[in-house]
C-alpha cells in the first residue's frame, strides 16, 4: 500500500472509532429567562430530564417569605382552578395569560418550542405587586406594571 493511501485509511478509521465513541447528542436544557428581583435568594434549582428536553424549576424567596417559582420545559396545569386575571405583555412581544387571586398569582406563556410552557408562580404578593415584580426581573415592561 502506498503511503499517502495508507494515511488515508488511518484518517477515515479513526474518524469513524470517533463517532462511535461520541455518543448520543446531548439533551438541550430549557433556558429560563427570570432576573430575581432585588432582596431575593435562590433555592435550590430542580432539572426534570424527559427524553428531549431537561426541564428546568427556579425558585426564590425574600425576607418577607414571599416566593417565585419559575418554571420552564415542565408540563402540567398551573394555577388550575383560580380566576382569569387578564393578560401581560412580555419583554420580548409575546403575551402571558395571568390568573390569581389574593396571594398567589401566575404567569403562563409560550413560545412555541419543547420547552413549552412557561410560568411564574408568586406567593405573598397581591396583583399590583406581582406584575411589578414581574417587570423588576425583566419580564414584563415597567410599563405594564399598572
Amino acid at each position: 500500500m502506498k503511503p499517502l493511501a495508507l494515511v488515508l485509511v488511518v484518517l477515515i478509521f479513526a474518524g469513524a472509532c470517533r463517532r462511535e465513541h461520541q455518543g448520543p447528542a446531548p439533551i438541550p436544557m430549557c433556558e429560563v429567562r427570570f432576573a430575581a428581583p432585588a432582596g431575593f435568594e435562590p433555592l435550590e434549582p430542580i432539572e426534570q430530564r424527559f427524553p428531549d428536553r431537561i426541564g428546568v424549576r427556579l425558585g426564590f424567596r425574600d425576607a418577607q417569605s414571599r416566593e417565585f417559582h419559575v418554571f420552564a420545559g415542565i408540563r402540567g396545569e398551573f394555577g388550575e382552578g383560580l380566576p382569569d386575571a387578564g393578560a401581560l405583555s412580555l419583554v420580548d412581544g409575546g403575551e402571558a395569560v395571568l390568573i390569581g387571586d389574593g396571594a398567589v398569582w401566575i404567569a403562563t406563556w409560550r413560545l412555541g418550542d419543547r420547552c413549552d410552557p412557561r410560568a411564574v408562580i408568586g406567593t405573598g404578593f397581591g396583583r399590583r405587586s406581582f406584575v411589578r415584580a414581574l417587570a423588576d426581573a425583566g419580564l414584563v415592561p415597567a410599563t405594564g406594571t399598572s
